[in-house]
């Protein structure tokens, strides 16, 4: 007996399963993009992006590679979400974690203070707490003062000026880079990341490239 074959997904159905669906199940606010033209005047807008929701297998699926790469060593390190938006990827992030029994410390950075608002709020609707979200700019923040190791999302939040800066910054600790629909690549080579990982679909949602600086073991 032959077993049917699945239909490929509509972009409609993708888009459903991957960000609208998480907003019905959680109660969140995390689906509606948001163009920069919506945004109040902020120091360094010209080289941000608009604003969109990482698709949510995106996310499990660099978790799951992570947690298996690193093994024990994983609640060494901090996660951080660079350009949060309304805090989507920590808020998925945790559910991993508490669904392994795992605790780590999870932050959003975004530099745009309405959507730290946001974050904080559901954040709240999952887990009963504002969570961890820290208004600040990816070119400025002390990344050493959020853990000694780090593994960073980055869902092409800015421009190669603002990427260069931040990898500049963040080369100089142990660190993990997770980054989804990957525009700026050359910048990670010039900064010591070596690429440790890479998947690709139809969607550019579902193209992630992974990188580290440093040895990792399980």
């Amino acid at each position: 007996m032959s077993t049917p074959r699945k239909h490929p997904q509509s972009p409609s159905e993708l888009e459903f399963q991957e960000r609208d669906r998480f907003d019905m199940v959680y109660g969140t606010n995390t689906t509606t993009p948001l163009a920069k033209t919506g945004f109040h005047d902020i120091p360094n807008l010209a080289h941000g992006k608009a604003y969109m929701a990482s698709w949510t297998s995106e996310i499990e699926k660099s978790f799951s590679l992570i947690h298996g790469v690193l093994g024990k060593a994983f609640p060494l390190y901090s996660f951080i979400d660079i350009g949060c938006g309304k805090g989507k990827v920590p808020i998925v992030w945790r559910l991993e974690c508490q669904r392994l029994g795992l605790k780590q410390r999870i932050i959003g950075i975004d530099y745009y203070p309405p959507f730290i608002d946001l974050a904080q709020s559901n954040h709240h609707k999952v887990f009963g707490t504002p969570g961890e979200f820290i208004c600040a700019d990816a070119e400025s923040i002390n990344y050493g003062s959020l853990g000694s190791a780090l593994i960073t999302y980055l869902y092409n939040p800015f421009d190669d000026q603002i990427m260069n800066a931040a990898l500049k910054a963040l080369r100089r600790l142990p660190c993990i880079v997770i980054y989804n629909i990957p525009t700026h690549t050359d910048l990670l080579g010039q900064h010591g990341f070596e690429l440790i990982h890479a998947r690709s679909g139809k969607n550019q949602n579902q193209t992630t490239h992974i990188y580290a600086n440093h040895p990792h073991r399980g």
